[in-house]
């Protein structure tokens, strides 16, 4: 089966398997750094493959069913395996966790509308800032964890000659804005989705 896939699809499956390991990180103990640093690295490696899987199936004009499918859920998983982890840690509101998922379900359902009435699935402008700016605000959050508990001879070993007070200042105001802007992508493109498979509910079907 990998062997027929394309590129852009073996990246897309790559994201998948990668959600469990970061899980996996981010649930074993605050107190043990390094596994937060590993998280952070799985997640910024599994955040790479959205951007180049997609990149790629353009250039190369190869984007397939199987993408357009499997490509907005291998991002959904991502995503909300981020917010809920940082959420059980207390780093955000769960209210943000939720309106993210209630987001992401809800979305997911209006698309099987479309795919039943074989209409257009691409993502659309508001549903990829939303993305960008998830997984921007998740990895700014993950570098405040891993950031807050490691001890300082660690620190001093990677920020030479900066403030921490001010970094972990900085990486927060940074976290809070990604992830606010985040949000009013995520209730956008809700109601952008929304009106665009409108037309495929019916529900006498």
């Amino acid at each position: 089966m990998l062997k027929k896939m394309n590129l852009p699809n073996k990246l897309t499956c790559l994201r998948i398997i990668l959600v469990p390991i970061f899980i996996v990180f981010m649930a074993l103990p605050v107190e043990w750094t390094w596994t937060k640093w590993t998280a952070l690295g799985i997640y910024i490696a599994a955040s790479l493959t959205d951007f180049l899987d997609g990149h790629i199936a353009r250039k190369n004009n190869i984007v397939t069913k199987f993408g357009k499918i499997m490509d907005p859920l291998a991002d959904k998983l991502l995503v909300s395996a981020g917010f809920v982890m940082l959420a059980g840690l207390n780093i955000i509101p769960a209210w943000v966790a939720v309106i993210i998922l209630f987001r992401d379900f809800f979305v997911t359902s209006l698309r099987m509308f479309g795919a039943d009435n074989n209409s257009d699935l691409a993502a659309h402008f508001s549903g990829k800032m939303k993305t960008v700016f998830q997984l921007i605000g998740i990895c700014l959050a993950i570098f405040g964890v891993a950031l807050f508990t490691s001890n300082n001879a660690f620190l001093d070993f990677l920020f030479k000659s900066i403030d921490m007070s001010m970094l972990q200042l900085m990486v927060n105001v940074l976290m809070t804005v990604s992830i606010s802007v985040a949000v009013i992508f995520t209730l956008w493109s809700l109601v952008d989705y929304f009106l665009k498979f409108k037309k495929d509910i019916n529900i006498e079907e």
